[in-house]
């Protein structure tokens, strides 16, 4: 995919976040994709979702180096915050960070969030959500904290950034958007079955059952009459 594609690819993704309202009402944010067999990402340069178009993604390398366009002093805070990601996970195609609501509820209070809802299972999500510990927005100390949620958590798509928000990835923009789409509903629903007496975890033995369904309809593939 070349740069003009991904470059569309994270304003569509990024608007899908704000249609189906997956973010605060601010609609503050940041998305990037990584440039496919380099060590650089494009990065939205300014700190909304709303009017992004293709020549508000800065091109920068995975130390934090600007190498095209421009950004500013917001957006250049939280360069390491989505790099650490991609050094940690290589496998990951693109990051989003968002303030939505019911995920960063729980970042507020300390709190990871537990695998409860079936969709974080089939997402691949089946350890949760982790908790990073607080650091000053884009510190070594916060960058720290982010690569040890990743590093004591292999199963997940996202981590909670304490007292901040939510930082989701996937193998692309769009799965990193959906990652992160899903993140929250769990929250929601979760925080809703707290009236109820609480979310309860789904047991690791019906966890590799669920995922195991899943992968054998997978194989067989779509069914035509």
């Amino acid at each position: 995919m070349n740069q003009a594609a991904l470059r569309q690819a994270v304003i569509d993704s990024a608007n899908f976040l704000v249609r189906v309202g997956a973010i605060s009402m601010s609609h503050h944010g940041n998305f990037s994709v990584r440039v496919p067999n380099t060590d650089t990402i494009l990065l939205t340069a300014t700190s909304s979702f709303d009017n992004l178009r293709p020549e508000n993604l800065a091109l920068l390398d995975l130390e934090g180096k600007l190498v095209e366009g421009e950004i500013n002093p917001a957006n250049a805070e939280i360069v390491h915050m989505h790099a650490i990601v991609y050094k940690e996970r290589p496998e990951t195609g693109a990051v989003v960070h968002t303030h939505s609501t019911y995920a960063t509820s729980f970042a507020l209070a300390s709190k990871s969030l537990g695998c409860s809802y079936e969709a974080l299972v089939r997402s691949d999500m089946t350890d949760g959500i982790p908790l990073a510990k607080y650091g000053p927005r884009g510190s070594a100390e916060s960058i720290t904290n982010i690569a040890k949620a990743l590093n004591e958590t292999t199963n997940t798509k996202a981590v909670l950034l304490e007292n901040h928000g939510v930082l989701a990835f996937g193998a692309d923009p769009a799965a990193a958007a959906r990652a992160n789409l899903i993140v929250e509903e769990a929250a929601q629903m979760a925080i809703f079955a707290e009236v109820l007496g609480g979310a309860k975890n789904i047991p690791s033995e019906l966890l590799r059952a669920t995922v195991g369904r899943r992968d054998e309809f997978a194989r067989a593939g779509t069914q035509k009459a």
